[in-house]
């Protein structure tokens, strides 16, 4: 699994690091998986995850620092979180 890692990234909600998620976020990090690995079957790229009601965040890819294509993932990823920190004070 590769970690999306970006300037805004806040590591305490990152449900890839925590010891203890509940049944739903294991879950919902299980159909992130099974994305993933449908994605490195048919050699399609992939980023995918969620952010749960209380702003913690899973993601994983299949997309390396070198790919053409990070940039742009990282653009949409800061666009992203500049909308987030707008409403309702972003992940805190």
């Amino acid at each position: 699994m590769n970690n999306i890692e970006w300037e805004s990234n806040d590591n305490t909600k990152d449900l890839s690091k925590t010891d203890a998620p509940t049944m739903r976020q294991l879950a919902a990090m299980q159909l992130v998986a099974r994305m993933k690995e449908a994605a490195d079957k048919c050699g399609a790229g992939f980023v995918g995850g969620f952010v749960d009601e209380h702003g913690n965040r899973f993601m994983m890819s299949n997309v390396e620092e070198d790919d053409i294509q990070h940039e742009n993932i990282m653009k949409q990823l800061e666009q992203y979180q500049r909308e987030i920190e707008g409403d309702a004070g972003g992940w805190k």
